[in-house]
C-alpha cells in the first residue's frame, strides 16, 4: 500500500512538473496569438507582434515588434510602433479576469 501512495505522489509531482514547463514554453505563443487574434476585432485595424515573453514565476517580461496600424484615411501605415518594451506584472494576477500591472 505505502509503495502505491509513493508512486501516486511522484507521478503527481512529475504531471505538475510537465504542466509548469509546457505553460512556460506556450505561454509567449498563446500572448503573441491573442494580441495579434483580439486587438484587431477590438480596435479595427491590423495589430502585428513579432514576440512576446512573459514569466509566470517573476511577472517579468516584453514584447518586441509591436505594430498597431492606423484606420484609413490616415497617411502613416501604423499608430504605434514599438521596437522593444519592458512589463511586470503582478504574478497571481496572470491567470484572473483582471491582470495588475506593476
Amino acid at each position: 500500500m505505502k509503495k502505491i501512495i509513493v508512486r501516486i505522489l511522484i507521478g503527481l509531482a512529475v504531471l505538475a512538473i510537465i504542466a509548469a514547463l509546457a505553460v512556460h514554453f506556450l505561454l509567449d505563443g498563446a500572448i503573441k496569438t491573442g494580441v495579434e487574434t483580439v486587438g484587431p476585432k477590438l480596435i479595427k485595424v491590423d495589430v502585428k507582434l513579432a514576440s512576446a515573453s512573459l514569466s509566470i514565476f517573476s511577472g517579468a517580461g516584453g514584447v518586441k515588434g509591436l505594430v498597431v496600424g492606423n484606420p484609413e484615411g490616415f497617411k502613416t501605415p501604423s499608430a504605434i510602433s514599438v521596437g522593444t518594451a519592458s512589463l511586470a506584472v503582478q504574478p497571481g494576477s496572470i491567470f484572473s479576469d483582471k491582470i495588475i500591472a506593476r
